[in-house]
């Protein structure tokens, strides 16, 4: 083939490539002017409370996703890092992850008037995610070095401490993340460079580790299939790597996705045939996972600077992702291929 020939058969496959490459497009967007990092939804979807590091959390009116509204922004972390943010059952209380200062617990039920009801330091960790059980009594916090903490919420003005699980942190077992199984006996931990970590919670005074697998990468964030037998994670320069957790006592890797960047958070579908992985400065990228043994590339979203969180909506036809330097970005879904 001569050469001139075979720049332009170059050309039209590159051109091809890149048509048919779907980029997510943006629906509406909130510029919160600080560091965004991760999205909770309320069960009707509209109200968004957007994480803001250092500068508190925003709540926004999302009711038309075209254009988001701040209702309210709580700023008087006194230092303190926003990281994560979960609703009490009746989406009357808002617990928040401080960081190195803990958990702080709001009431709102008036939106327009949110206060204060109490907060737990907890010494040395740093609050990194949290999670509640089902029935808002026990809040499971992912607490870096210090492991993972459960607390006793039944009265949210007086959380108190009763259970702890203190992970390998001389060797880089730092907690992340905690997800908890259905049944609320198993907790999962993405545990820093130590990988995907599983406890018996059965008996919160006393818990105890089921199984590991440790990544190549540094695991920052869990999505658990429905059957509980798939464990979804983000490896940071590793990207997405999949874990049969079947046998919880010896998880194995059975699927890979590289990153583009840093991968950070994930959302799962419900059907569990898509990740949606934040990737940072590669964006939001959606993954086909129907085979998990081969996941493969669907579409991605560049116009965000540097993309760390993300959540769906509940019929996945919105992707609410978490700019850092941007704020909120929502995203359509429904002409993925």
């Amino acid at each position: 083939m001569k050469k001139g020939n075979f720049l332009v058969l170059l050309l039209l496959i590159l051109s091809t490539t890149f048509i048919c490459a779907y980029e997510m497009p943006i629906m509406g967007a909130y510029d919160t002017s600080h560091y965004s990092e991760q999205i909770t939804l309320n069960r009707s979807e509209t109200r968004a409370f957007i994480t803001n590091f250092s500068s508190g959390f925003v709540i926004l009116d999302i009711t038309n996703p075209n254009n988001p509204t701040k209702v309210f922004a709580f700023t008087d972390t006194d230092g303190g890092r926003v990281s994560d943010i979960v609703l009490s059952p009746d989406e009357n209380i808002a617990y928040v992850a401080m960081d190195q200062d803990g958990v702080l617990i709001f009431d709102i039920s008036n939106e327009l008037n949110i206060t204060k009801l109490s907060r737990y330091d907890v010494i040395p960790g740093r609050t990194k995610g949290v999670t509640l059980s089902k029935d808002g009594t026990k809040l499971f916090l992912a607490d870096y070095f210090n492991g993972l903490v459960v607390l006793d919420v039944s009265d949210p003005t007086n959380p108190t401490k009763i259970g702890h699980y203190q992970t390998d942190y001389k060797n880089n077992g730092k907690v992340w993340d905690v997800v908890l199984s259905d049944d609320e006996t198993k907790a999962y931990l993405a545990n820093h460079s130590k990988g995907l970590l599983i406890l018996d919670i059965t008996d919160v005074t006393n818990i105890s580790k089921i199984g590991e697998y440790d990544t190549d990468g540094i695991t920052l964030d869990i999505a658990l299939s429905s059957d509980e037998k798939t464990a979804f994670v983000t490896d940071h320069s590793n990207g997405l790597v999949i874990i049969d957790i079947s046998n919880p006592n010896a998880p194995t890797k059975i699927g890979h996705y590289p990153s583009g960047d840093r991968a950070w958070r994930l959302a799962l579908s419900s059907d569990e045939t898509k990740i949606f992985m934040a990737d940072r400065w590669n964006g939001l990228v959606a993954i086909d996972v129907t085979d998990k043994h081969n996941p493969t590339f669907i579409a991605k979203q560049t116009t965000g600077v540097y993309t760390v969180g993300v959540t769906l909506s509940d019929d996945n036809t919105k992707a609410y992702a978490a700019d850092y330097y941007r704020g909120l970005n929502i995203l359509d879904l429904t002409n993925l291929p």
